[in-house]
């Protein structure tokens, strides 16, 4: 009896081994016909001619057909890898990268085929021409925004009038001064695409000292203030302004290079202007401080900026600039009258700004 179950037994196992050795052979002829059909299917491979930034990536090669698992784990295992770069790379890196990933997956589709094409990201963007097209417009056009974006710094030159009015000798005067102002100014400046973007910026205005007129109530016209200390010459003035602006850009390319834009831009500015009238003293010299109506004046002045702008390669914006007031602001203890016992208050304001400003944007050179 035990004989015969000693056959039994060892007839179970040779037949065991025999099934395990077939099994085998059978495993690794699958896995040799399934990569002489990746190899195959890559020598058919063609450039993904959606790319239109080309990188240096190649056509991934697959021995054995992956899950959908297994695209999701390597596309985590990329990006996880590229975390590091990416935190640090800057616009033009982050979309050559985009690029690629792009490119991947172009590349894996073409070596799956469509059995899984449900399942693979972006499946619908492949296939569409239309889609394919507007993402590399809507790139592009991000690329380009990023070449006006950038902080900048300018200078210009522009035109103003300086009113006052108040009691003088008992009578009601207004004066005038028209004087040449100098800008220098500087900020941020971001585009979101080709056409829009808003700024950050900040500036200073300063005029040189110029005459002051006073109107004449009886024939309309400007006659010059001598000067108060009987020393020669005219009383002269000084105007100064500093300020913080806010604006939303907008432009339009004139050719298809998109590198030359013609636009306009509007915003609001807050600015902190100071006025004081000047006279030749006989002792103290020339610019001495003296009193006509004001002593000085520093208040807030609440203005809109509009103008129009030309930008050339990018970089480079000629603006025409307009700077119009609709409010002000005293502050308490910085602005003092000429006449103490005054029986109408003295008063300060000024006509809108034009100037022709130029402005340069500033990349850094990458080490």
């Amino acid at each position: 009896m035990l004989k015969y179950l000693y056959f039994i037994m060892g007839f179970m196992l040779y037949t065991c081994a025999i099934a395990q050795t077939q099994s085998e052979i059978l495993q690794q002829n699958s896995l040799a016909s399934d990569y002489s059909i990746a190899v195959n299917n890559s020598t058919n491979f063609k450039e993904n001619p959606f790319a239109k930034i080309h990188t240096d990536q190649k056509p991934i090669k697959i021995k054995n057909k992956p899950s959908v698992d297994d695209i999701t784990n390597f596309s985590v295992d990329t990006e996880t890898n590229k975390n590091r770069e990416l935190q640090t790379a800057d616009y033009e890196e982050k979309l050559k990268y985009l690029q690629a990933l792009r490119y991947e997956v172009f590349s894996l589709k073409q070596q799956l085929g469509k059995d899984i094409a449900e399942s693979i990201p972006y499946d619908d963007y492949l296939y569409k021409k239309t889609s394919a097209k507007k993402f590399n417009a809507l790139a592009q056009s991000y690329n380009d925004a990023s070449k006006k974006s950038g902080l900048f710094a300018g200078l210009g030159i522009g035109v103003v009038d300086i009113y006052t009015s108040g009691n003088v000798d008992n009578e009601l005067v207004i004066t005038r001064i028209t004087p040449i102002i100098y800008n220098l100014n500087g900020g941020y400046q971001k585009f979101f695409n080709h056409y829009m973007g808003v700024r950050l910026y900040g500036g200073i205005s300063t005029s040189l000292f110029s005459d002051v007129q006073r109107y004449n109530i009886n024939n309309g016209e400007y006659q010059m203030v001598p000067n108060p200390y009987n020393a020669g010459g005219n009383l002269q003035s000084f105007y100064a302004l500093g300020t913080i602006s806010a604006d939303f850009l907008f432009e339009f390319p004139l050719t298809n290079t998109f590198r030359h834009y013609i636009g306009g831009f509007a915003g609001i500015n807050i600015g902190f202007m100071y006025y004081r009238p000047y006279a030749t003293h006989p002792q103290k010299g020339s610019y001495y401080p003296a009193s006509y109506i004001w002593n000085y004046n520093l208040q807030v002045d609440y203005s809109f900026n509009l103008g129009m702008n030309f930008t050339v390669f990018d970089i480079h914006r000629i603006e025409f600039h307009l700077s119009i007031p609709f409010s002000y602001l005293s502050l308490p203890g910085l602005a003092e009258s000429a006449n103490i016992m005054e029986t109408v208050p003295a008063q300060f304001w000024r006509s809108a700004i034009f100037s022709l400003n130029y402005k340069m944007i500033i990349h850094f050179k990458k080490k």
